[in-house]
């Protein structure tokens, strides 16, 4: 049976039963309290680091991006090649990722633009940014959106060539000394980031908006969403890092529709296309650096050539002369030297114009190169005087060879150039006749034995004396 009074306001039951119910409530309030800013807080920790891993990707990636870039067009810029600048900037500027691409020459004037559309580039106004500003020089600068534009990231980035050291300076410097640097110009370009921007401001607001509702509905709900959101944030932070030190293959794995699966749909798109563009400008930079490559043997091979004959000159003969003794030398196998001249040719080019002059020393050459192998090497000393080095050929193998050339001239003179009367001399050196590791005493031994050919009464072969030097 139940007192009168126990629970009746005023009584010490009905004073503790008022107490334990504003207690219950102030801890129900102060656990709803606690777990609302601890939402809040996650919220807050998930928004700005996705933010901040996003804004520090996209920085990354443009200023990677426009390094790049500038490597590319270096030696168009070198050259002041406007078209081939035109033709890189336009496949940069072929989809909605990059505004626009502005190549200057060093002085800031525009060599090649491209932009995808003007009218939003106007809005946009990369004139906002200046085209070297102190340290802004690399780093990109984010410019807001306004009137309609696009936001976007300018970044202005110097094209430099790369300068060899000198002799003198490379023996002065310190071991690893630094190699200098020419200004070519600047490339400078915006990359669009409205889109990334759009998609990571609407999936912070939705994820803001569901985890409130969670922790409103249910206080143990509002943890599972927090631990719901934070572990594929963790796991996109750690592909976002790893892709930002260079792992161009990290992809995230969350395959979920919600706004974290979003933002890991916005990221893959947005490291694809930076994969993209990375071997885009990799196989470009692989052409260009095949192109220089061939263009250098070209160049390498013209300045070894004498012009006229096609044979190879002098200074490129003495430096094969040089190994191939020395290859003679070490493995004991022998080597020959031809010495040819023409004889009476300075007559004969007196009388009959330097056309008929240039016409035989072509004949002479084509002569000689079609008698020899691919190991033998034939240059045009200078004048009428030919020299030919016959890797593993002794001396007598020479002299049948020196035979069948003179042969072969004095018939392609008769059937090219009747009205001409030419003759050769030939003088033969051995590397078993020469007791000597100087390469030129090797040439001087066949040059005295084409001397004594000529003192003999000219039209005739010589070998060089055992001993000579």
């Amino acid at each position: 049976m139940k007192h009168p009074d126990s629970e009746q306001p005023g009584t010490w039951r009905g004073r503790f039963k008022d107490a334990f119910f504003g207690l219950q409530c102030r801890a129900t309030c102060g656990v709803v309290s606690l777990t609302f800013a601890m939402v809040a807080l996650v919220c807050w920790l998930f928004v700005g680091m996705s933010s901040n891993l996003a804004g520090r990707l996209q920085r990354q990636q443009c200023a990677q991006l426009s390094a790049v870039l500038a490597q590319a067009a270096a030696n168009a810029m070198e050259h002041r090649d406007a078209r081939a600048l035109d033709t890189l900037a336009n496949q940069f500027t072929g989809s909605d990722s990059l505004l626009f691409v502005t190549f200057f020459d060093a002085a800031g004037q525009v060599v090649a633009s491209a932009e995808v559309d003007s009218a939003r580039l106007r809005r946009t106004g990369p004139q906002e940014v200046a085209l070297v500003s102190g340290g802004t020089l690399g780093t990109p600068v984010f410019v807001p959106a306004r009137d309609g534009g696009d936001a976007y990231l300018d970044v202005t980035y110097p094209i430099n060539k790369w300068l060899e050291l000198d002799r003198g300076e490379v023996q002065d410097a310190e071991p690893s000394p630094p190699r200098r640097t020419e200004l070519l110009g600047y490339v400078r370009m915006g990359l669009n980031v409205e889109r990334s921007l759009h998609e990571l401001s609407t999936s912070m607001d939705l994820v803001s908006g569901t985890a409130i509702l969670i922790a409103i509905v249910t206080v143990p709900l509002a943890f599972f969403i927090v631990r719901h959101v934070v572990e594929p944030t963790n796991e996109l932070s750690r592909v976002t890092d790893a892709f930002a030190s260079g792992n161009l293959s990290a992809r995230s794995g969350v395959r979920r529709r919600d706004e974290i699966g979003k933002l890991a749909n916005a990221f893959n798109h947005m490291a694809d296309l930076h994969e993209r563009n990375h071997n885009q400008l990799v196989a470009l930079n692989a052409e260009l650096e095949e192109r220089v490559s061939r263009r250098t043997q070209q160049l390498r091979e013209l300045a070894s050539r004498d012009p006229l004959t096609g044979l190879y000159n002098r200074r490129h003969f003495n430096e094969v002369l040089t190994r191939r003794l020395a290859e003679a030398r070490r493995y004991d196998t022998p080597l020959s030297c031809l010495m040819l001249d023409l004889d009476d040719f300075k007559g004969t080019n007196d009388t009959h114009g330097h056309q008929v002059g240039d016409e035989l020393l072509v004949l002479t050459g084509l002569t000689v190169t079609s008698q020899l192998r691919a190991a033998d090497v034939a240059a045009r000393f200078g004048g009428d005087e030919f020299v030919v080095l016959l890797p593993q050929t002794t001396s007598q193998r020479a002299r049948t060879l020196s035979e069948r050339i003179a042969e072969k001239l004095a018939a392609g003179v008769r059937e090219q150039l009747p009205h001409v009367r030419l003759t050769l001399s030939i003088g033969i050196s051995s590397l078993q006749n020469v007791d000597s590791d100087d390469p030129d005493d090797l040439i001087r031994a066949a040059d005295r034995a084409l001397y004594a050919a000529k003192s003999e009464g000219k039209n005739r072969i010589v070998t060089a004396a055992v001993g000579a030097s």
